[in-house]
C-alpha cells in the first residue's frame, strides 16, 4: 500500500488517497490513457518532443550557444538546453515578460509587432524570438558569449524560430 496526495479539483487543497499496488497499477494506467487521450495533452508532449530535438541540434551544432529556451507567451517553460542555468522556468518567465514588454512598446510606437529582442550584458547577449504559432503564441531564447558576432546570434535564433513554427503546424 502507498498514499498519494492529490490536488483536490476545486480548493487546492491536497487530500491523501491510500491505494493497494494492485489497484495503483491499474489506476495509473487508466490516468495515463486519459492524458495521451486529450488532445491537448498530446500536442503539448508533440511541441516538447520537437522543441527538444531541435534545441539539441541547435546547441550541437553551434556550441557556442550554451542557452536555449523555448516558453509559452505567457512564460511556461517548454524545452531548455542549457549549460549555464538551471532553473529554465525563471529564465523562461523572465524572456517571456521581456518580449511583451517589446511588443507593448512595438504598439505604442506603431512599428508593427515585435519580431526580437536583444539584451547585450558584458561578456554575454540573449535574443529573444517570437516562435509563430497561431494556436500557443511562443518564443525563443538564445543566449551566447562574445565570442559569436550578434548578427549570426539573430539569424541563427529567427532561422530556428521559423523551423519550429513551420513544424508546429503539422501538429494535430
Amino acid at each position: 500500500m502507498f498514499t498519494l496526495h492529490i490536488r483536490a479539483h476545486a480548493s487546492g487543497t491536497f487530500a491523501p488517497v491510500t491505494l493497494h499496488y494492485g489497484h495503483a497499477t491499474a489506476w495509473l494506467k487508466r490516468m495515463h490513457e486519459s492524458l495521451v487521450a486529450n488532445p491537448a495533452f498530446r500536442r503539448l508532449a508533440q511541441l516538447r518532443a520537437i522543441c527538444d530535438r531541435e534545441l539539441a541540434e541547435l546547441c550541437r551544432q553551434y556550441p557556442e550557444i550554451s542557452l536555449a529556451v523555448v516558453a509559452t507567451a505567457d512564460a511556461r517553460l517548454i524545452s531548455m538546453h542549457s549549460t549555464i542555468v538551471q532553473d529554465g522556468n525563471r529564465i523562461a518567465a523572465m524572456t517571456g515578460s521581456l518580449l511583451g514588454l517589446c511588443e507593448s512598446l512595438a504598439r505604442d510606437l506603431a512599428g508593427g509587432s515585435c519580431q526580437s529582442t536583444v539584451v547585450s550584458m558584458e561578456q554575454y547577449t540573449c535574443i529573444i524570438v517570437r516562435i509563430a504559432d497561431p494556436r500557443h503564441p511562443l518564443s525563443l531564447a538564445i543566449g551566447v558569449g562574445h565570442n559569436i558576432m550578434l548578427a549570426l546570434s539573430r539569424r541563427v535564433a529567427l532561422d530556428l524560430a521559423t523551423r519550429l513554427s513551420e513544424q508546429l503546424q503539422h501538429i494535430a
